[in-house]
């Protein structure tokens, strides 16, 4: 399941606002700085701050998952080695894993003006041809795949919602 829009800013922020009503969700950088802990966003004032951070640094790029533990499955967080060659000197860094993360992908475009914001999720299919491949993710089954298409739904329809009335 996965949608994408050009939105701004202020739809940007009502969307996250929206994410971070339901008091069971956690959302979390989808990979860390090098060498720096996993940052989890808990209230949009945190949100706010990460991404003008983010900004005033230059990024453009911001990822971001988020798991629900009403969700169950496996979710954890892997420590990723970095080669020091190619990375100033940096040996490692940090990203969420498991099979029905929904991830969120930011990428601003003319300055902070419009935001490329894709939102995606594995379906339990796709879960389960991946399970050989990576088996540390755990059994697709531990998942509630429900809930998690249901979660996402909402997640997506909001963002259409955002995009068809602020227009």
């Amino acid at each position: 399941m996965q949608r994408k829009e050009i939105i701004d800013i202020n739809q940007l922020l009502e969307l996250i606002e929206f994410i971070l009503s339901d008091s069971k969700t956690e959302l979390y950088e989808s990979y860390s700085e090098m060498e720096k802990e996993i940052v989890r966003v808990n209230t949009l004032s945190e949100f706010k701050n990460y991404l003008d951070n983010g900004i005033s640094n230059g990024k453009v790029h911001f990822g971001f998952g988020i798991y629900n533990p009403e969700h169950k499955g496996k979710f954890f967080v892997s420590k990723i080695p970095l080669n020091p060659k190619y990375c100033n000197g940096m040996t490692f860094r940090y990203r969420i894993d498991g099979l029905a993360i929904i991830f969120i992908q930011l990428d601003l475009k003319n300055g902070e003006n419009q935001v490329e914001c894709n939102i995606s999720v594995n379906s339990k299919k796709r879960a389960e041809n991946w399970k050989n491949t990576n088996p540390e993710f755990g059994n697709p089954e531990l998942w509630e795949w429900k809930l998690v298409e249901s979660n996402a739904r909402k997640i997506i329809n909001r963002l259409k919602k955002t995009t068809t009335t602020i227009n």
